[in-house]
């Protein structure tokens, strides 16, 4: 995605379609859709439509502390890359750039059991 393409993205929505754009359709239908009826799918636009982020102005943002605890581990933030199946289909080596990402950021990472990358590239 070029830097002027990314730009023209404010909301999910706005990357949604975005993605319909790039992607062949295949890939769009698989991580737009849920599974079965799609109820679980339905059931979470539903939820999250109930939550709203407290907006907080002059605050005192100089030295901010995200660092949390996840499952028992240290974190850098309260965010874990979730499992994405067939990453490696949309970003080349896909699986083993989020192990990174995650790595680098200092959060943790699940890897999909339907992944492109092998257990060990992704581990390395």
């Amino acid at each position: 995605m070029s830097r002027a393409t990314h730009c023209l993205a404010a909301s999910c929505d706005d990357y949604r379609r975005l993605a319909e754009r790039r992607l062949p359709r295949f890939l769009f239908d698989y991580i737009d859709g849920g599974a079965g009826d799609e109820h679980t799918l339905a059931a979470n636009c539903r939820d999250f439509q109930h939550v709203h982020l407290r907006q907080r102005v002059l605050c005192d943002v100089e030295n901010p502390d995200t660092r949390c605890e996840l499952i028992g581990q240290a974190a850098s933030m309260p965010l874990a890359l979730a499992p994405l199946g067939m990453a490696g289909l949309y970003a080349r080596r896909g699986e083993a750039q989020a192990a990174r990402a995650a790595a680098v950021a200092g959060v943790p990472f699940s890897l999909s059991t339907v992944g492109i990358c092998s257990l060990a590239e992704v581990q390395a």
